[in-house]
């Protein structure tokens, strides 16, 4: 009887213990305020750009702002080079094929020095714009798209599951 009430104590704690790895926090979201202001000229150089996943061909990113400050559309696109939010976490993170009410985009502000870059790669409608990054954080709250298996999961922190290594 011991053995058998052992055994279903042994059943039940390997998956629990894994779930509570793979949701252990490893990088905190950040609140900003962000302020709006009329759609420009975004300013070459060090910056922070505030965007999420583009959904069109071309350029990675949609520019929806920069230093904390955003546009009341959308001002363009860009491309990431160096540190890439795309390279490090799942596409429930990054990329989902639907968007409720409930789960909107992931915003992200990534940090870097913007060029403007000519060739038959770039132009003004797809992106000629590049983003050399040095880091990148996510904005609070955190959707997973359509990940049902993390329902608990929280949506100020990313966990040891929301990045690819951990797939």
């Amino acid at each position: 009887m011991l053995k058998r009430k052992l055994r279903w104590v042994f059943v039940l704690l390997v998956p629990v213990t894994f779930i509570c790895i793979q949701e252990l926090p490893v990088k905190q979201a950040i609140s900003p305020k962000f302020d709006y202001i009329p759609k420009g000229e975004i300013p070459l150089g060090e910056i922070e750009i505030i965007c999420e996943h583009s959904d069109t061909s071309g350029a990675d990113w949609l520019i929806l702002g920069y230093n904390n400050h955003l546009f009341p559309s959308a001002n363009g696109y860009m491309y990431v080079e160096g540190v890439d939010p795309m390279n490090e976490l799942s596409e429930n993170i990054t990329i989902y094929d639907y968007v409720t009410e409930r789960d909107k985009k992931n915003r992200f502000v990534i940090k870097g020095v913007l060029e403007k870059r000519e060739g038959p790669d770039y132009n003004e409608y797809s992106g000629n714009l590049v983003l050399v990054s040095k880091g990148w954080e996510i904005v609070s709250p955190i959707s997973r798209g359509d990940d049902i298996f993390r329902p608990f999961a929280l949506k100020s922190y990313l966990t040891k599951g929301d990045f690819k290594s951990s797939e």
